[in-house]
């Protein structure tokens, strides 16, 4: 008991300085520590593109993220539950848990020296009714997985029973993992810090558990197994600035992961995954991408994952690159004309703008003879046969770690350079795929 008193004293003396700072976290004022490398490696992109459109299964949206990025998650789950289906909050809290007051995320919302539920459940009953955030009735039968550790002073427990109680009284399925002796972090496979510490750069392991798989079979249903060794998708660094980027404490870029058969027209899932304070790029570079065990899970099983990305700052004052779930942008932080907010779900709306719509069928005529339909003739697919070089310097194509990327289907041609020649057909609007008839 001694022991635990000293750590959450000692933890409370650390948030206190971090909110002189700025910043409601304890983990927000810890040095960065080199990590050890990264598992699986990646093919990045070493430009930066467009945000690509994808055929995506709007049903089977999820949202997750660590600490800042936990309350983030709750926040766009609750605001936009007609768009996410599933969140996996790791040391999050209640929705509008700091009631747009720093020292209430800190203290209420972090140490637990009190309950949010009420205010919390209050406000977001009278923004759905207002209109405001999507209707609450969305959230009923919907899952949510949450992940608290037992060693977790920066986020305490009782936070989090709060946020597993709210969910409930709403109608979502909850799996709770409250059993480990863990730090302030997000856990998986592939995390560098030991499971009951907390530290830089907040990715930890614990005894190999795979909270991934758990959550991801939580969602839906059985999962192919992870995949070991090199992946075999892209990741793409996508301009933020036509969602906000470079203001709002929105970096100017993110990362989109897209498995190959994403690339290639199949129907996918979409994952935003949001990392925490002294999480940003800034501070651990990618660590975040690379070792939250997700772009292993979404190469073999159909599942594009979504980085958005903030930054620190002097003014507003946010330091240490959290998001806002305590109102240092604006008001509206935690509704959907939030900044940050409205910013990640177009982003979300892009990517899932590449599927086909539902064709509405045609009225069935009444009276009469029916007519015989004279078919419409079928287009003439535009094909371009040009070096990988010429399609990208054309606009069909684009550069991502030195290979050609086709537009919208984001295929891999190879090389970009003017010694590997490819035919591509558009099939839509700046869409293009390799191969014609």
């Amino acid at each position: 008991m001694r022991h635990r008193s000293s750590l959450r004293a000692a933890g409370l003396a650390v948030a206190l300085a971090a909110v002189a700072a700025g910043c409601a976290g304890s983990e927000a004022v810890r040095s960065v520590a080199p990590g050890a490398a990264a598992n699986g490696a990646l093919r990045a992109a070493r430009s930066v593109s467009s945000l690509g459109a994808y055929n995506v299964d709007k049903t089977k949206t999820a949202v997750a993220g660590i600490s800042s990025g936990g309350f983030m998650a709750v926040q766009l789950h609750v605001a936009f539950s007609g768009t996410f289906h599933y969140a996996a909050v790791y040391a999050g809290g209640p929705y509008y848990c700091a009631q747009d007051s720093l020292s209430t995320a800190q203290t209420t919302c972090q140490y637990a020296t009190s309950s949010s539920l009420s205010a919390s459940e209050s406000y977001l009953d009278s923004q759905s009714a207002a209109g405001t955030i999507d209707p609450k009735s969305n959230l009923n039968g919907q899952k949510a997985y949450l992940w608290s550790g037992t060693m977790d002073y920066t986020v305490e427990q009782k936070t989090m029973n709060d946020l597993n109680a709210e969910y409930q009284h709403y109608g979502v399925a909850t799996k709770y993992d409250n059993a480990y002796a863990a730090g302030h972090g997000w856990e998986s496979l592939d995390g560098e810090v030991a499971c009951g510490t907390t530290a830089s750069p907040y990715m930890i392991d614990c005894s190999n558990y795979d909270s991934q798989k758990t959550w991801l079979t939580f969602f839906y249903g059985s999962v192919n197994a992870r995949k070991t060794g090199t992946l075999g998708g892209t990741l793409i660094n996508f301009d933020q600035t036509p969602y906000g980027g470079g203001s709002n404490d929105l970096d100017t870029n993110g990362y989109l992961y897209v498995p190959a058969n994403c690339a290639s027209g199949q129907q996918c899932k979409l994952i935003v995954a949001l990392d925490g304070c002294v999480q940003t790029q800034a501070s651990i570079g990618t660590k975040f991408i690379t070792e939250a065990g997700l772009n292993e899970y979404a190469d073999t099983n159909n599942i594009l994952v979504l980085y958005p990305y903030q930054v620190s700052s002097s003014t507003p004052n946010n330091p240490n690159g959290c998001w806002d779930w305590w109102g240092y942008e604006t008001t509206t932080y935690a509704l959907r004309a939030g900044p940050q907010m409205a910013a990640i779900k177009k982003m979300v709306d892009r990517i899932q703008s590449g599927g086909s719509p539902t064709p509405t069928p045609s009225p069935t005529p009444t009276g009469g003879p029916t007519p015989t339909p004279t078919p419409a003739p079928t287009p003439t697919p535009v094909c371009y046969t040009a070096s990988n070089y010429a399609h990208v310097q054309a606009g069909r194509a684009h550069d991502g770690l030195g290979y050609a990327l086709a537009n919208g289907s984001n295929q891999n041609m190879g090389l970009d350079n003017v010694f590997y020649q490819t035919t591509l057909k558009q099939t839509g609007p700046n869409y293009y795929v390799i191969g014609c008839p």
